[in-house]
């Protein structure tokens, strides 16, 4: 069964490129490219993780497959400092390891950009501290989200 390297999307016999990278398929991947959970644990554990994304979870694991993409190790875990009214979904955190902190950054900055082109809409000239880069609103030192869009924006 072929194998995109890059994403390692898995494929039907008979197809030769991903449809997404627009690579060559491979017919297996080595041991060493294989994100497991049970690799991504092993790579995780003992380091300091830090949260790159909030929400809910399937926009979450959407977030986690684009660092996975990349070869960043990333975990989903819930999120005990939502505070959501009674049958709401629950909200999650996407943790990274401090050393990959900033190529997760990278790409999922360079996300942002693609989805701001997608949608025709220009790049921010500058980001202010303390403001939403999203909508614009201003967010309070101690908070981790934009309270008006929900953006996760780290702490201050």
């Amino acid at each position: 069964m072929p194998y995109c390297p890059q994403c390692l999307a898995e494929y039907r016999d008979g197809f030769t490129r991903c449809a997404t990278c627009d690579v060559d398929l491979v017919e297996q991947l080595g041991e060493e490219m294989v994100l497991t959970e049970e690799n991504i644990r092993r790579a995780l554990e003992g380091k300091e993780l830090l949260g790159v994304a909030r929400g809910e979870l399937e926009v979450v694991k959407e977030t986690r497959a684009l660092l996975s993409r990349a070869r960043i190790a990333s975990v989903i875990i819930e999120d005990e400092q939502a505070q959501l009214p009674a049958g709401m979904a629950p909200r999650v955190v996407l943790l990274v390891s401090k050393d990959d902190l900033e190529q997760a950054q990278s790409v999922l900055g360079e996300k942002f950009q693609q989805m701001l082109e997608a949608e025709g809409q220009p790049p921010p000239s500058e980001l202010e501290y303390g403001k939403c880069p999203a909508c614009g609103t201003t967010i309070p030192e101690d908070a981790e989200e934009c309270p008006e869009c929900g953006l996760f924006v780290g702490q201050g």
